[in-house]
């Protein structure tokens, strides 16, 4: 099992990484290319990768939630409009968000935990529930966009 901490901080990682790039951008070309990582990188950072650029996307976009179910596109609540984002390898978005899961201490099949992340200067801090397969992240109110 990997170490949460360690996960955590490269989640976080991966966040400041793409913080300068358009998340929606990288999600649609990483799509376009079939979801073909480095091959030196192992699961669990592309993994970690793809959850962090779907967060900064839902940041970027100033959205209330996300909403993750297997086998669906990852749903991103806005006030104004929904919109989906491209959909990703069932594997990936499974293992992203169990791992999620490992960081918040969440077990069970219905489970509720806060992810805190600092990202450069700022912190936010992620709610989370998970009910029969389907994950909901609630993100705080991050202004008008």
């Amino acid at each position: 099992m990997q170490n949460t901490q360690s996960s955590h901080q490269q989640l976080q990682q991966y966040m400041d990484c793409y913080l300068e790039t358009n998340p929606s951008t990288v999600l649609k070309q990483w799509a376009d290319d079939g979801w073909q990582g480095d091959s030196q990188v192992d699961t669990d950072e592309t993994c970690l990768k793809y959850i962090a650029l779907v967060l900064l996307d839902a940041m970027e976009h100033k959205a209330k939630k996300i909403v993750a179910e297997m086998g669906c596109p990852v749903l991103v609540a806005c006030s104004d409009e929904d919109y989906m984002l491209p959909t990703a390898p069932e594997s990936m978005l499974a293992r992203g968000l169990e791992i999620l899961r490992n960081i918040c201490g969440m077990e069970g099949g219905h489970t509720e935990g806060v992810l805190c992340l600092g990202i450069r200067s700022d912190s936010i801090e992620l709610r989370i529930e998970k009910s029969k397969g389907v994950h909901i992240i609630e993100l705080p109110d991050l202004g008008v966009a």
